[in-house]
């Protein structure tokens, strides 16, 4: 099999990419919003108390409300396929760097599929296998070059999402200081790994505002830090709390 084909059977994601950049819209589209909208007098905030579904929107106007609504909703419609495009390129990456990782004498059988569970994935496995018992040494070099494709891919798209969310939390009402010290208990609750995240929420705060980064993230005071890293972190919370709910 030529260095050609073996590309071909994962395209490059430039290639690939037939679609606009959907959160970059719809961040440009909330942005546009915003920067016309008219805040409603204080008296008429919402209650503190309700549920954080009815926190986003509640410093605009109804009518500024109800499309800021409707524009996330089209934007999560719109962002489904291009998030199964990237799910298929990450199922991809996963199946070649297994291949690449094992010894050409060791590679499974077509009865000991790599992903047996997914058939689309049977031709480009069998194809791979063949690679890599000829040329081991160019299967590494396609993993690794859209390996790099695809983390630059993701990178963008973060930097995209993050922008967008930090958009959308601009319209909630300023937390309440009960709120803070449950959202400040809540994070020493979450494991390590989402301990990660926060501080990654934290520093890309931050550092779009230019500003100075604490010793330790999560020792940070909440009643200094402004109402867009706190509900972010917010919803980070409850979206981690959600997912073991779920996974329960």
């Amino acid at each position: 099999m030529s260095k050609r084909a073996a590309e071909e059977m994962t395209p490059s994601l430039e290639s690939s990419r037939t679609g606009p950049d959907f959160f970059g819209y719809y961040r440009t589209q909330v942005e546009e919003l915003l920067s016309q909208e008219e805040k409603i007098p204080h008296h008429k905030h919402v209650d503190t108390k309700k549920s954080s579904t009815e926190i986003i929107g509640a410093e605009l106007s109804d009518l500024k409300n109800e499309k800021l609504n409707a524009l996330l909703r089209q934007c999560v419609r719109d962002s489904i396929p291009e998030v199964d495009e990237m799910q298929s390129r990450v199922d991809s990456m996963l199946l070649m760097s297994q291949l690449s990782n094992k010894k050409p004498s060791t590679l499974p059988t077509n009865a000991e599929s790599v992903i047996p569970e997914d058939p689309s994935f049977k031709e480009v496995e069998d194809d791979l296998q063949l690679l890599m018992k000829s040329d081991p040494a160019l299967v590494k070099e396609i993993v690794g070059k859209h390996s790099s494709d695809l983390l630059a891919r993701l990178n963008e798209t973060q930097q995209q999402l993050e922008k967008l969310l930090d958009n959308v939390v601009t319209t909630c009402r300023p937390m309440s200081r009960g709120e803070k010290r449950d959202l400040q208990k809540s994070i020493k609750e979450l494991p390590a790994k989402n301990l990660e995240r926060v501080a990654g929420i934290i520093k890309n705060h931050y550092v779009a505002l230019g500003k100075e980064m604490p010793d330790d993230v999560f020792v940070i005071n909440m009643e200094e830090e402004d109402n867009i890293l706190l509900w972010r972190l917010h919803y980070f919370v409850a979206a981690v709390k959600s997912a073991r709910k779920l996974a329960s």
